[in-house]
């Protein structure tokens, strides 16, 4: 039974995937760098009309001025000027005034400054309408679980008709807490593994044999990237091989064999040779010897020397990807799509080679990597799911919202290929996997193949489905424990991850604190609520 029941959760979702190639195209073309955001456009035009789904709009207010809905984003705010931005949002928002009856003000920050950002914007009760939440970045379960959001169950139907026809029920499964829905998916890649990349002449250069995208097909050990990396410093001693734009912590779940329940930053964990035993992965072997490994390759140079604080530098980050001495990139999982990402960011002339660390495996965090929530004071709830059904299934606007302008800003090439224009003042700002359906948005032509989503497909459909596939934390009656660990943890997140402490004094400090803080509680609690989704 279980085979079966793993062999129908990677079906469906690779109908999903299916599906959502058919919604591309679908979408109507309309006629015609200071920090974060500008202020949304207000041209006035005619008032409410139907939505794509049917739903009506809400339209102009009695005193003629269009809602303006705000939707927090993660991304590169200095990819863009603020006439850059300006200009965008007003071709959105015209075409948002036909669609919705709506304007939109899209609030992007830096990775580094995000989760400080919603933190503030959700503890301050502040008004918005969406925002970017996942398991990894503002933290979905522990905000869901503390009513930071909105439950859904009574607007997807009327409101996201595309989206609720298009994803399986495993993928809102996966944003259901206590029987609500507190998140809209984006539709992505869904498997994960962890990996890095190569650049294609240092392989060849080193005779390095990349990995198989197929499951568990020539994979790694992370001793055998540390030996790599001991090749490429010896033959380039100028170079530091590791991308260090991340915590490597961050991409090393899937390298341990372990799923996080709560997220990165709260205690709870399984490992998937024994799905049923929830145990602290801060306490953990593996734990302590990565932050290890890490805090060893960091006296060998194979980091950014101050590394710690080098993570949080995102504009250093950006510039130092496209140095001739950058050889290697690292992201949340290693698939084909990713390799385009390398390519496009790092600049690169040739597709690198995948050097991969774990199997791959279909996990809720593959679906909660990367969701959007309504506000639970939004102005808007009904109009915030609309404009998220519209990103989800309108390729112009979401390909809009990254891109920009077509003449201006990129030039398009085919129908699913784009030449970006480096030089104008909108340089792809917004992450496109933030957004709804990564399926529907075009590829920068010469960094990845035309049919990369094609590939993503056939890349999501060997992955080993988890026992816990669409269980998601609820943490509402740890609330206060989840809270004070999650703080503990972000004390010292980047001096433990990056190497800049001894992890063998470190580590037990900060397992102590989180015991007083209620750790134990929170294992409790997840061990009981994945027995009951486990049927025991």
């Amino acid at each position: 039974m279980r085979n079966r029941t793993k062999r129908m959760i990677s079906a469906a979702l690779a109908a999903a995937l299916a599906g959502s190639m058919m919604l591309a195209g679908c979408g109507s073309t309309p006629s015609g760098n200071d920090g974060n955001t500008g202020d949304a456009g207000n041209a006035g035009a005619a008032g409410g009309t139907e939505t794509a789904g049917g739903a009506a709009a809400s339209g102009k207010s009695d005193s003629g001025e269009y809602p303006t809905l705000t939707w927090y984003l993660p991304g590169d705010p200095t990819a863009m000027t603020s006439d850059g931005y300006e200009a965008v949002s007003a071709a959105l928002n015209e075409y948002l005034e036909e669609k919705l009856g709506c304007h939109l003000e899209m609030k992007i920050y830096a990775f580094s400054e995000y989760n400080q950002k919603c933190s503030t914007v959700i503890s301050a009760g502040e008004h918005y309408d969406l925002m970017f939440t996942c398991d990894w970045l503002n933290n979905f379960a522990s905000n869901a679980g503390s009513n930071a959001y909105l439950p859904l169950n009574d607007l997807l139907e009327a409101n996201a008709p595309e989206a609720m026809a298009d994803l399986p029920e495993y993928m809102w499964k996966a944003t259901t807490i206590n029987d609500n829905i507190y998140a809209m998916p984006a539709l992505q890649v869904y498997a994960k593994n962890d990996g890095y990349f190569l650049r294609a002449d240092i392989a060849e250069e080193l005779g390095i044999k990349g990995s198989s995208y197929e499951n568990g097909v020539d994979t790694y050990t992370m001793d055998e990237i540390g030996d790599i990396y001991a090749q490429i410093v010896k033959a380039h001693p100028e170079v530091i091989p590791d991308d260090s734009c991340d915590l490597p912590w961050l991409h090393q779940d899937e390298a341990v064999g372990f799923n996080l329940l709560g997220g990165f930053d709260v205690p709870g964990a399984v490992r998937f040779s024994d799905e049923g035993t929830v145990f602290d992965q801060f306490a953990s072997e593996e734990f302590m010897e990565s932050c290890k490994r890490v805090y060893d390759w960091q006296q060998k140079g194979y980091y950014q020397p101050d590394f710690a604080s080098y993570a949080t530098q995102t504009d250093q980050q950006t510039l130092d990807r496209k140095s001739e001495n950058h050889v290697t990139y690292q992201a949340g999982f290693t698939a084909p799509s990713v390799a385009g990402n390398a390519v496009s960011s790092c600049e690169w002339d040739e597709t690198p080679v995948p050097l991969i660390v774990s199997d791959k495996y279909a996990v809720t965090s593959g679906v909660t990597q990367s969701l959007t929530a309504v506000g639970v004071n939004s102005d808007y709830p009904e109009l915030a799911v609309q404009l998220y059904n519209l990103a989800y299934s309108d390729e112009w606007f979401i390909n809009t919202m990254i891109y920009g302008i077509e003449g201006e800003n990129y030039t398009k090439v085919s129908d699913t290929e784009v030449e970006i224009n480096r030089e104008s003042n909108y340089v792809m700002p917004v992450a496109s996997f933030a957004i709804a359906n990564q399926f529907n948005t075009w590829v920068e032509y010469g960094t990845a193949d035309a049919d990369q989503w094609e590939k993503a497909k056939e890349f999501c459909a060997d992955a080993t489905p988890s026992e816990l596939f669409g269980f998601i934390f609820d943490s509402s009656a740890v609330q206060n424990e989840v809270a004070n660990c999650s703080a503990i943890y972000e004390e010292y997140k980047f001096p433990l991850l990056c190497g800049a402490v001894d992890p063998e004094k470190t580590i037990p400090e900060m397992l102590n604190r989180m015991e007083q803080a209620g750790s134990a509680a929170i294992i409790e609690e997840m061990q009981r609520q994945v027995d009951e989704f486990l049927g025991k």
